[in-house]
């Protein structure tokens, strides 16, 4: 079974953030050629499928744990 357009994103958004982790979200974006909203709003669907990601003060974004 082929893997979801979404699915496929999501996985995107956290492997940039593990490789480039405290960067913020519009940096990830700019990585990924989508808008810095898109990644934000996609952080939620990520922590829903077990890719964790927080968030520090200054909104640098971090791996945390989860499955990659």
């Amino acid at each position: 079974m082929a893997r979801k357009p979404q699915d496929e994103k999501l996985e995107s958004i956290y492997n940039k953030v593990s490789d480039h982790p405290g960067e913020k979200p519009g940096f990830i974006a700019r990585l990924l050629g989508i808008n810095r909203s898109e990644v934000t709003r996609m952080l939620p669907a990520l922590e829903e499928k077990g890719m964790y990601i927080s968030e520090d003060e200054r909104g640098g974004l971090w791996p945390f744990g989860g499955n990659k």
